[in-house]
């Protein structure tokens, strides 16, 4: 690899971290500022109440921020080069790469299990390789730019929890702000020349908030529509299932199947399923393995 392309991957890397950096800070500012400048006003108000709330969320969705940005979205472990693998089927290390597909039947209908090139493995069904993360991702849904991080089977919970929680947080917080401005806006010019910081502020930071609260409750709503139909975005996007979806186990245990899941106890009842080493030889018993597949 050259010092370009080296150059060209640092820097692509530097603009993905700017990124998330940015929407921590676009987030998270006006928390800061309201914390710093509207105190002495609800505390004079006896109303220190909603200040400690509006904490509380700004303080748990900080943390669910990190907590998406740093958590396993379930990879897809790399294995050696094919041509070292041993079959063992044939008893013999094998001269070159598996099959590039293999037909799996899922409730009913044959579904493509690719081999992946680069991670020389086979995906697991609906399971992307992310050029950003150069990693396959179990049960890919998207790879989210603004916490640096892809979003699959293993974080999806922690996602969906970061969507509510910072949804209710920039809802509360903009209802503060609208409570603040509607003493200071009848007066607005005098209050401008007495206290241009608080005011200025409050109203940027007041926007921003409106406009986050509609972009993090439309994305929340979104992954909650295509959650009661067992879809990831990257299904939705692509319209692999517009005719019929195998994994689909009706809302109720759609819902159960992708919110009240522990992935790591899922991860050894489908590591036979996706073993290359055995070429990929599938089980017979169709029933337990659909029951194994409602990711």
């Amino acid at each position: 690899m050259g010092y370009a392309s080296m150059g060209r991957i640092c820097s692509l890397k530097c603009t993905k971290v700017l990124i998330a950096v940015l929407t921590f800070l676009a987030s998270f500012l006006p928390l800061a500022f309201f914390l710093v400048y509207h105190f002495t006003f609800y505390y004079l108000r006896n109303l220190v109440g909603l200040y400690v709330i509006l904490a509380i969320l700004g303080l748990c969705s900080v943390g669910l921020f990190f907590a998406t940005s740093f958590s396993n979205p379930g990879y897809v472990k790399k294995l050696d080069y094919p041509t070292r693998m041993f079959d063992y089927l044939k008893c013999s290390f094998r001269g070159g790469n598996p099959p590039r597909f293999v037909d799996m039947m899922i409730n009913g209908q044959p579904t493509k299990v690719k081999f992946c090139s680069t991670c020389h493995t086979y995906r697991p069904p609906r399971s992307v390789h992310c050029s950003d993360c150069d990693r396959c991702i179990v049960r890919f849904d998207h790879h989210c730019p603004y916490v640096a991080n892809c979003i699959g089977y293993y974080n999806y919970k922690i996602f969906l929890s970061f969507l509510l929680l910072s949804s209710l947080y920039f809802s509360f917080l903009f209802s503060l702000f609208i409570f603040r401005s509607v003493e200071f806006f009848p007066s607005f010019q005098s209050n401008v020349n007495q206290s241009p910081t608080d005011i200025i502020g409050t109203i940027i930071f007041m926007i921003i908030t409106f406009i986050s609260v509609w972009l993090v409750f439309g994305l929340y709503f979104f992954h909650m529509f295509i959650v009661r139909s067992n879809l990831s975005t990257y299904d939705k996007l692509k319209e692999h299932f517009d005719e019929f979806n195998p994994f689909d186990r009706g809302t109720l245990n759609n819902c159960k199947a992708v919110l009240l899941y522990n992935p790591k106890k899922q991860t050894n009842r489908n590591q036979t399923i996706y073993n290359p080493c055995a070429m990929y030889t599938l089980q017979s018993n169709t029933k337990s393995l659909d029951k194994t597949l409602s990711f």
